[in-house]
């Protein structure tokens, strides 16, 4: 990138094989927890518009944003066969105004609006590579971006910015922190989505053995919370991941032979919730 990227920025973020997403560069300083422990080296990180994630990138691999750029996306994708949620997105982008709403609606999102003291405006342009626990002067504020240490251990990080997908670890805690998780189900059950897809469909080579034993655990994490009252993947969860959606993939492609048990069991629990789904989508088309 030509100039430097300060938090506030739009920018378009690619994320394996996803199509370029839109996002904001974020200040560190009012990330979650387990999002700012992920940091890496030399990356800022962003929070992608119509999706509850976070990504930690480079600024080279990160291409700006203008309203031109996100008026003419939109203006294709009529009559296209585009993703709905990928389009969600652009519309988010376009009525984006400031850092400061942006980021106390999302504070609010994840019940985290302590987290901002209200004491005065958040201003956009500040320097994103700056942790937490920096103090915020007219000194640093607008200054050269610094890529900072590292402090992150090598196994907290993984090839996708370390959020890109859940690792069987991440997912561990969901049941026994299941009050304390269910404001993030949402996040999860996309970040679900995006591991199964990635290990079992999205791909040019047959899975791994060690792919094929994490899928297992992930199927297994699923219906765990899903027996739970109330269950976990609920219908505001599967409406926005689409989980339910790849599991009818997995389900069709005789090479998968081995999810297919697991799938079906997932399926008949929720038939209910897509049944709804399916409803609210006419609905939708006929109004």
């Amino acid at each position: 990138m030509s100039e430097a990227l300060r938090t506030g920025d739009l920018v378009l973020c690619k994320v394996g094989s996803f199509a370029p997403w839109p996002a904001v560069v974020f200040p560190q300083r009012f990330l979650r927890k387990d999002v700012y422990r992920r940091r890496r080296s030399e990356c800022v990180a962003v929070c992608f518009f119509n999706d509850e994630t976070y990504y930690w990138d480079k600024p080279v691999r990160l291409k700006r944003l203008d309203r031109d750029m996100i008026a003419e996306f939109l203006e294709n994708s009529k009559g296209a066969d585009e993703d709905e949620v990928l389009v969600g997105a652009y519309e988010e982008a376009l009525e984006y105004r400031t850092l400061h709403d942006f980021i106390v609606q999302r504070l609010e999102d994840e019940n985290r609006a302590r987290d901002w003291d209200g004491s005065s405006k958040i201003v956009a342009g500040e320097d994103p590579f700056e942790g937490k626990g920096v103090p915020k002067t007219s000194a640093n504020v607008g200054s050269a971006a610094k890529p900072v240490g590292k402090h992150v251990r090598a196994k907290q990080v993984d090839n996708t910015g370390g959020l890109g997908s859940p690792t069987v670890n991440d997912t561990k805690s969901i049941r026994k922190k299941q009050k304390l998780d269910r404001s993030r189900r949402i996040e999860i059950s996309l970040l679900f989505r995006r591991k199964l897809q990635r290990n079992l469909v999205q791909r040019d080579t047959p899975p791994s053995v060690e792919e094929l034993k994490e899928s297992h655990k992930l199927l297994r994490k699923i219906a765990e919370n899903t027996n739970d009252n109330p269950s976990f993947f609920d219908l505001q969860a599967l409406g926005h991941s689409k989980l339910h959606k790849l599991l009818k993939v997995i389900r069709n492609d005789d090479n998968l032979q081995e999810f297919h048990g697991e799938c079906n069991s997932l399926l008949e629990q929720w038939a209910p919730l897509i049944q709804e789904l399916k409803k609210d989508k006419i609905k939708a088309r006929e109004s």
